[in-house]
């Protein structure tokens, strides 16, 4: 699986889970795309169907945005939340590892009771997608939600932060796919 970092930054407003984004970059293949920008995500852009009916607003001012893309022939939206749990998980230990404490419910990431973390997996016809969004400032989060955010933690290398969390994910999967090639079936 490729990390890429992209320079600059890019608005994240729903539509880069749509399947085939990275390669729309350049990126073919299984990848984990990390970029940092903005993030309001707009109703026909929302595929939590909760979200959607309770009309929540999903937005924050500046957000370390982690895309990733898997392909599989049929793709599965249960694969996709897999995915989605072992990035978080992976995402909490790197935390750990800077002294952060954080408590994990199911896709999100708290820190003191404020919400760090903003989390969807979805899929298409060919591929898994995962958007898991870290908040590095607090503002322009809704003002109805109890947020925490990387900057208020200390963290001031979001990018290195990022790196890190992307190659421990990825890491895991090489050992998956390691593990899967040298095991017999039943």
């Amino acid at each position: 699986m490729k990390i890429e970092i992209m320079p600059g930054r890019i608005d994240y407003d729903g539509s880069q889970i749509e399947p085939l984004w990275a390669y729309s970059l350049g990126i073919a293949g299984d990848s984990i795309v990390v970029f940092k920008g903005a993030m309001d995500i707009i109703p026909s852009n929302i595929k939590d169907m909760e979200d959607l009916l309770d009309n929540k607003a999903i937005k924050g001012g500046d957000v370390l945005h982690f895309i990733v893309e898997r392909f599989n022939s049929p793709a599965s939206l249960r694969l996709a939340y897999y995915l989605q749990r072992l990035l978080v998980v992976n995402t909490r230990d790197v935390l750990e590892g800077h002294g952060i404490r954080s408590i994990r419910k199911g896709d999100d990431i708290y820190v003191d009771g404020g919400k760090l973390t903003v989390c969807i997996a979805s899929a298409g016809i060919s591929s898994e997608k995962v958007h898991m969004g870290i908040n590095i400032l607090c503002q322009g989060t809704p003002t109805d939600v109890n947020v925490a955010c990387l900057d208020d933690l200390g963290i001031e290398d979001v990018i290195g932060l990022a790196k890190e969390i992307a190659s421990a994910f990825t890491a895991e999967i090489d050992d998956i796919e390691s593990d899967i090639v040298k095991t017999k079936g039943l």
